[in-house]
């Protein structure tokens, strides 16, 4: 009889499905600089994520901060293709700590609970800090699973509304792109992914006309 499986065989499998989320538990490996902000992605309450054993991506019940992903299949920044193993093993975060492919009980119960999010990561007094809540209030990201079964229903859809939030979204990274020079990839963990982005995922057609974006289905 063929024994079960009891331990890592570094195939790289749970790597290359992506960087795993971020937990308080976490926030001492940012802080000391074993991840780095720019390393990190934030993803927004409502976005769509795949979680454990669903078959179609979920609206994310609340933010979470993830490790960034790298090429077509978005495994994770710090696996070593090659040596099929992590470049940061010995400070990887909780939820890599817990993993287990052969029995997944105790990594998902951490899903969705005891998060990270940027507000727990970035300074009261970080100029960048007041530009996320702003961000949030003016530009919070849809339920976008909710909203694609809308309009796959054929349902009306405020697109006037979206539009204007879609373009106070590129105003504000803009701004803040010019005044804290900060990156490309820091922009990914301050404000997540570009609006326009996650609403063409979802079949929303954006279009440039006069230096602004405009929306149709």
């Amino acid at each position: 009889m063929k024994n079960e499986q009891t331990e890592c065989r570094r195939c790289g499998t749970c790597c290359g499905k992506g960087g795993p989320a971020l937990h308080l538990e976490d926030a001492g490996l940012i802080r000391n600089g074993s991840l780095p902000v720019k390393r990190l992605i934030t993803i927004r309450k409502g976005e769509l994520v795949l979680k454990p054993h669903e078959d179609e991506p979920q609206t994310a019940a609340c933010e979470l901060v993830k490790i960034c992903g790298t090429g077509s299949e978005w495994q994770c920044f710090f696996f070593d293709e090659e040596q099929k193993g992590c470049l940061i093993y010995e400070d990887r975060p909780v939820a890599c700590r817990l993993l287990q492919c052969w029995d997944t009980e105790a990594v998902e119960d951490l899903v969705e609970k005891d998060t990270l999010s940027r507000l727990d990561l970035v300074g009261e007094k970080e100029p960048i800090r007041k530009m996320i809540e702003t961000h949030e209030q003016l530009c919070p990201c849809p339920d976008l699973a909710s909203l694609r079964r809308a309009i796959a229903a054929g349902e009306t859809i405020d697109l006037q509304t979206l539009q204007r939030m879609v373009n106070e979204d590129i105003r504000i990274r803009t701004e803040a792109v010019q005044k804290l020079k900060i990156s490309l990839a820091e922009e990914l963990f301050y404000f997540g992914r570009p609006l326009f982005q996650l609403l063409q995922q979802i079949g929303v057609k954006v279009k440039e006309e006069d230096g602004a974006l405009t929306l149709r289905l």
